[in-house]
């Protein structure tokens, strides 16, 4: 059983939360945002530990799974940067973190 990871965007209060999910499940799930200040549901369809674009409601026949939680410390206000998606240049992803983690002599 692997796990997949996930970065994921609440629409009410504008902040971005990771999360990890078993590649096992599927079915309709509440994903909750972890802003203590938020707490807006997402509710969505998961394919083999995929979130897909499909949703359901609270009122729809389908069968809820159960919920995700994710921890209130995953919550940010900005998407986490990865090296595929910065450009190659000095203000990269490395060359902020080689600024940010060199000790000056």
């Amino acid at each position: 059983m692997a796990r997949k990871k996930f970065e994921f965007y609440c629409t009410e209060c504008k902040k971005y939360f990771d999360f990890t999910l078993r590649d096992n499940l599927n079915g309709n799930y509440r994903i909750h945002c972890p802003n203590p200040k938020c707490k807006h549901v997402h509710y969505r369809q998961l394919k083999d530990g995929t979130i897909t674009e499909g949703r359901f409601d609270v009122n729809d026949k389908n069968v809820l799974i159960d919920d995700i939680c994710p921890m209130p410390s995953s919550c940010r206000d900005v998407q986490k940067e990865t090296p595929e998606k910065v450009a190659p240049t000095r203000q990269g992803f490395f060359a902020r973190l080689w600024e940010r983690t060199a000790q000056p002599v």
